[in-house]
């Protein structure tokens, strides 16, 4: 039998929001922004188990304490080496295939785990990204066949800080994108700013309730009736992740001609 897992990669040590995985969320709340990520994860029926992956930086001895509290499986490994560590853990709970997951996103559904860990398996790929989905809520699935290649292959730090970048290049994996149509897929869902978590908490305060889900289709509703809520976090920027130095040098180009920066983008030519 395939065994289907998802491995959250977590870390208190944020720039923009240190300690965010931990935060409560709503603001009035006692479940932590983590709790909800890992919730979301459980009420996937394709998965049979949900690890925390952190580092093993003294700063990250609450998060463990968190998942002994909360009888979470936790595993702890190199800060930088993302995915060594993702390897290390689908390792060790002996995982076939594995979803990836963020302790900053509270707003993956199951259902979309669910169907992008079904795709994967009817196409048999290597690997599967959902798309179209507000930033925040789409996910990775990929084999662990997938990920000891790239473990093994890849020597570029961004490759190994952000695990699937060498999968994703690599010609030789067989790769799908599981295309969604969202009508707040420009909104951003993700926690990596303080205004984010604002934005977050707001939405957790009205729709939420314990044991219960909030939706896409319940924020969108909310985003009708409070058409201001998606300024609060509008001006934030994510931080891109680049397959080559080819695609980041083509962003810097196109970036640097919209800003009419025309005696930098001549030296970067």
């Amino acid at each position: 039998m395939v065994k289907v897992g998802a491995i959250i990669q977590v870390r208190l040590g944020s720039e923009r929001l240190p300690g965010k995985a931990l935060l409560p969320l709503p603001f009035s709340g006692k479940t932590s922004l983590l709790e909800h990520v890992v919730t979301n994860a459980h009420n996937a029926t394709a998965l049979q188990q949900t690890i925390v992956a952190t580092t093993t930086r003294s700063a990250d001895d609450a998060i463990e304490a968190f998942c002994e509290a909360k009888a979470i499986p936790c595993l702890r490994g190199a800060a930088d080496d993302v995915l060594g560590r993702f390897l290390q853990t689908a390792h060790t709970y002996e995982l076939d295939l594995i979803v990836r997951l963020t302790g900053d996103n509270p707003f993956v559904m199951p259902e979309t785990i669910d169907q992008a860990v079904a795709q994967l398996i009817a196409t048999v790929s290597d690997y599967i990204i959902t798309t179209g989905l507000p930033l925040g809520t789409n996910v990775e699935v990929f084999t662990r066949h997938a990920l000891e290649i790239a473990d093994a292959l890849a020597t570029e730090a961004a490759d190994r800080e952000h695990v699937t970048p060498y999968i994703r290049r690599d010609a030789s994996f067989m790769r799908q994108a599981l295309p969604y149509t969202s009508p707040i897929e420009q909104l951003r869902l993700t926690v990596d700013y303080p205004t984010d978590y604002a934005l977050a908490s707001m939405i957790m305060e009205r729709l939420w309730k314990p044991g219960q889900q909030v939706s896409h289709e319940q924020i969108e509703s909310l985003l009708q009736e409070h058409p201001w809520l998606q300024e609060i976090n509008a001006g934030n920027s994510q931080r891109q992740i680049f397959n080559s130095e080819k695609e980041e040098l083509a962003a810097a180009r196109k970036l640097l001609q919209a800003g009419g920066f025309t005696r930098a983008l001549s030296k970067l030519q």
